[in-house]
């Protein structure tokens, strides 16, 4: 246990975040289509898995004794609550709310990859710059998990693999259908891509929940495999 609150800390905690961000951007669609119930349904997700992080320093929320204990937890949370919501939305409203879903995860990441190409913080005019810039804001477990693996870095293309979407135990947690939530993903990822540089693209080039043997990911220019 740590009483440090580090840099690294601080990177987590955005992304977190940023997965609450889009929760609210889901809600909103939701309403669209279910109106008052769709309140109603965030409000028992809520009271079931815990409110949304509030919009302060992470210093003063968290448990300064178990700093790596406290970030897991709210991994945790958002992915649970994040996933239980949509399935009550899915359950009560049908595939018109989850259509509005879909638009919202899309446009989440395409703005959240906007944001990415505004800060100029790494090169986005090619693929290895573009893959940073995606793990420096995509929540994808804590740090020590390391469940990807590059396999090709090059200017016009990024090819990585991995055993597993760390996310689904909590979409598992929340009952919801994991195939629905990885395609659900999918659609934040591709979005970001195109916010960053629309020059590029995301693919999935294997899935494991269609039985391949690992998820297999690509990020490469237009018009090139």
């Amino acid at each position: 246990m740590s009483a440090f609150i580090g840099p690294i800390h601080y990177w987590l905690y955005r992304k977190i975040r940023l997965v609450g961000e889009r929760e609210e951007w889901i809600a909103q669609k939701a309403r669209e289509t279910c109106g008052a119930t769709a309140e109603e349904l965030r409000e028992q997700v809520i009271q079931m898995f815990g409110a949304p992080l509030p919009d302060i320093d992470l210093a003063e929320l968290i448990d300064h004794d178990n700093i790596h204990g406290w970030l897991q937890r709210q991994i945790k949370t958002v992915e649970t609550r994040e996933a239980a919501f949509i399935k009550e939305v899915r359950d009560a409203c049908g595939n018109k709310a989850m259509d509005g879903i879909d638009q919202a995860f899309f446009a989440h990441g395409k703005q959240t990859g906007e944001k990415a190409k505004q800060q100029n913080k790494v090169d986005l005019t090619a693929a290895p710059g573009i893959y940073q810039a995606l793990n420096d804001d995509f929540l994808n477990g804590m740090p020590c998990d390391q469940c990807d693996q590059v396999v090709v870095s090059e200017r016009d293309r990024v090819i990585w693999e991995s055993d597993q979407w760390l996310q689904e135990p909590n979409w598992q947690r929340a009952g919801m259908d994991s195939k629905i939530m990885a395609n659900l993903y999918g659609r934040w990822l591709t979005g970001y891509v195109i916010g960053a540089n629309d020059e590029f693209e995301f693919k999935q080039v294997s899935d494991r929940l269609a039985g391949d043997a690992r998820n297999r990911y690509a990020i490469h220019r237009k018009g090139q495999a």
